[in-house]
């Protein structure tokens, strides 16, 4: 490394992982080996309370504008969308022009911009990722895809974003050797091997691994193989303990049981336990693949002499994925049976459609509860490392509540350019930066005890406050006619609800959820599916002349369940 290196701005490295639990990695206590993300953690801070949206596409919108999902145009997740919120202002199913990206404000400050992997944000060329500020792009459009050549759509619903494009022109076809977690990185590394200057660059790798379905080269399919045979609460334990050995949770916190919702391992047939252990094998195969292709990448960059330089971001864009290849619509159990091989010895491989379904998604988020799909903390809290020779903080932080929104002003900070402030239409960020923190040179909390964060999406809703967190769920997850409130400091699992206990409490969080639901345009959906009104095919043209409602129903802040009274425990 020269040694004015670190005058120089910065290069910054976005890793987003697609659905990965909460405690599946190692520097979060998993079996899993992952020995590229413990070197991340090593050089850096993991990060005990980062949260971001309960799915998806969202939480990509968050973190590339900076703003809330509302603001960026994924007020809802396409397809669910409500007649009354089609195309309405935020609710677009795009990233759309109300926010800037970062890849569009570093490139304008001389940054190259590269990405490798998930869009999700946009299938129409005006969206697409080279046309929002990505200089070098290969990138796959939609939600998820078989994870080899065949590009097989998880769904018809799913279909019309089920796309490849490089640098903005659609990939009719894939080299039969395709996997997607290591075509990614190959194109990641040819991008920052071709840069012809030493300009800085921010590379953003989006891996679609490991969302279903869960398949992987078969060198690597049983390299897992018994080690999930003993079942769900084995393995929860397991990580239980490590979670503490690291110093992630209180020593006397006892083992989640689960939502109720699934069968326990004692209730599953002896064929239905190899084929659980199995699914399970795959994906974590799958994360090791994938830890396996950042080891490559991160030697390119030393071999480069960029390593040392970079300031690399890891994270996960929700928690771990309970949904069965027929939840996607308008899949069915019959279709699957009869359209995929899943017979047990061709799990993971092409032509098969497996996930690892709600009970494994309930230990991969140990010890959170619930999972991708709920605001519930093991929807929205996902891993966060941040490493780097660059930054100065190290070791695991329990104490600070972070945001996805935060990574784009921390980026910019770190690389002393400035949020435009010209357009007075843009939308305000959402997130505050982190680099005071990360440098050390503050002792100040990130956020205090007034700070608010609120998140929504298909109608789940959550507020945080300090240690206070207030929660609105919809079937099949809840209710959908109450609010629970929770201490999450004494209370990680989310178990007690504390409304009745606490009314002025439950008052104030429901006053900040109704100011932020006005502040961001918020829908509350009519229960209509436009899909269903449109076709599949229109919908994903996001035309506004098909707007179907040109005047919605004033947004509605509230929800049943406005007072203590009407929770039910």
């Amino acid at each position: 490394m020269e040694a004015n290196s670190y005058q120089r701005q910065p290069n910054f490295l976005l890793i987003v992982v697609d659905d990965m639990g909460y405690s599946d990695c190692q520097p979060f206590g998993g079996e899993i080996r992952t020995p590229y993300m413990q070197q991340l953690a090593d050089n850096g801070v993991c990060f005990r309370h980062f949260h971001t949206s309960a799915l998806c596409a969202p939480t990509r919108a968050m973190l590339l504008s900076g703003c809330d999902n509302h603001d960026a145009g994924l007020g809802n997740m396409p397809t669910a969308h409500a007649t009354n919120q089609y195309m309405q202002p935020g609710y677009e199913g795009y990233l759309n022009g109300d926010v800037l990206t970062l890849p569009e404000i570093l490139k304008g400050a001389g940054y190259h911009t590269y990405m490798a992997g998930k869009w999700h944000l946009g299938e129409q060329e005006a969206w697409r990722p080279h046309a929002r500020g990505f200089e070098r792009t290969f990138s796959f459009l939609g939600g998820g895809v078989s994870h080899f050549y065949d590009q097989r759509a998880l769904s018809a619903y799913e279909q019309p974003h089920t796309k490849y494009t490089e640098d903005g022109k659609t990939v009719e076809n894939l080299s039969e050797d395709f996997y997607s977690s290591e075509y990614y990185t190959d194109k990641m590394m040819q991008y920052l091997s071709e840069q012809q200057d030493d300009s800085p660059f921010f590379a953003y790798l989006a891996f679609t691994a490991p969302h279903d379905p869960l398949q992987v080269p078969d060198k690597w399919l049983d390299n897992y193989k018994g080690t999930y045979d003993d079942g769900y609460d084995a393995i929860r334990e397991q990580r239980l303990q490590r979670m503490k050995e690291l110093g992630l949770i209180p020593d006397e916190l006892s083992q989640n049981e689960g939502s109720g919702l699934f069968n326990s391992w004692d209730e599953l047939t002896g064929e239905e336990r190899r084929e659980e252990a199995r699914k399970m094998e795959v994906y974590a195969a799958m994360l090791e693949n994938l830890d396996w292709n950042l080891g490559r990448l991160f030697d390119r960059l030393k071999e480069m002499n960029k390593y040392d330089d970079t300031i690399i971001f890891f994270l996960s864009d929700n928690g771990a994925n309970p949904k069965e290849p027929h939840f996607y619509a308008p899949n069915t159990e019959e279709l699957i049976e009869q359209e995929y091989d899943n017979r047990l010895e061709n799990f993971g491989k092409i032509n098969s459609f497996i996930s690892i379904g709600g009970s494994w998604a309930e230990v991969a988020n140990t010890p959170l509860s619930y999972f991708k799909l709920t605001t519930y903390e093991g929807g929205t809290q996902t891993p966060l490392i941040v490493s780097g020779r660059r930054m100065h903080k190290r070791g695991v932080v329990t104490d600070q509540m972070l945001h996805v929104t935060d990574i784009l002003p921390t980026i910019l900070d770190y690389a002393n350019v400035s949020f435009p402030r010209t357009n007075e239409d843009l939308k305000p960020l959402y997130g505050t930066s982190l680099k005071p923190y990360l440098q050390e040179e503050t002792k100040q909390p990130i956020r205090n005890n007034f700070d608010v964060l609120c998140f929504e999406i298909a109608e789940c809703k959550a507020v945080l406050k300090g240690d206070w967190k207030l929660i609105f769920m919809p079937p099949p997850y809840g209710k959908g006619d109450e609010w629970h409130l929770y201490n999450l400091k004494e209370d990680i699992k989310e178990e007690n609800n504390l409304a009745g206990q606490f009314p002025e409490k439950f008052k104030e969080l429901k006053a900040n959820w109704e100011a932020y639901a006005c502040s961001v345009g918020y829908i509350q959906s009519n229960g209509e599916p436009a899909v269903q009104k449109l076709g599949y095919e229109e919908f994903y043209r996001f035309d506004p002349k098909h707007r179907l409602q040109e005047h919605p129903k004033e947004n509605n802040a509230s929800s049943k369940g406005d007072s203590p009274a009407d929770l039910v425990d």
